[in-house]
């Protein structure tokens, strides 16, 4: 990404928009206006990353999931968080685009869904459930990549738009309207704004 992040004091956790609608779409859109020359990362910091991880349904409370506490382990989960979002776009991107994704993207994609397969255990019940060793902070992004496989492989793929406000926006989300002509990641934000200024224009 050539644009540079924004030095303003961070958007409450709360006031996120969910427009995706999916985790995984959603965790791409964590990037504000991913076209203008300054973008907003609303997950700066490890603990951002888990607060919005549990607003968005990626962890539950119980979970018991925080935050690296070593300085070196919270740089390290945070490029972990920035290259899988950045893959998860190139992979989404690529695909309402009709073209190849980037054979890095898929590799990184392919990588994540592995460390998920192999942190969960078949119980006695005959459910899964993730082993205990594998609810650190990287819980989210296995539970992330896992939602974009199972995106990717559902015919409703075929719904995945791009915001039409592609000077600056570029969000992606899931067309689920019933002509399927959505255009704006929300009619609230980018739809209004659009308006406002064909009516500037005369």
């Amino acid at each position: 990404m050539s644009a540079v992040s924004r030095h303003l004091p961070p958007r409450p956790i709360a006031a996120i928009r969910f427009d995706g609608g999916r985790s995984c779409l959603d965790f791409v859109n964590t990037i504000h206006d991913r076209y203008a020359v300054e973008v907003e990362d609303y997950l700066q910091r490890p603990q951002r990353f888990i607060a919005w991880c549990v607003r968005a349904g990626v962890l539950r409370p119980d979970d018991g999931v925080r935050a690296p506490r070593a300085a070196h382990r919270r740089a390290a989960l945070m490029r972990e968080v920035v290259t899988l979002r950045q893959h998860l776009h190139a992979l989404f991107a690529a695909r309402i685009d009709d073209r190849p994704p980037p054979p890095d993207a898929v590799r990184g994609v392919d990588s994540w869904l592995h460390r998920a397969w192999a942190s969960q255990s078949l119980g006695a019940d005959g459910r899964l459930r993730w082993r205990a060793e594998a609810c650190d902070a990287r819980l989210p992004l296995k539970r992330l990549a896992l939602d974009a496989l199972d995106l990717l492989g559902d015919p409703s793929a075929s719904r995945l738009r791009r915001c039409a406000n592609t000077a600056s926006c570029g969000w992606l989300f899931l067309d689920t309207s019933k002509n399927q002509r959505r255009r704006w990641c929300a009619m609230e934000t980018c739809g209004i704004a659009d308006k406002m200024r064909r009516y500037r224009q005369g």
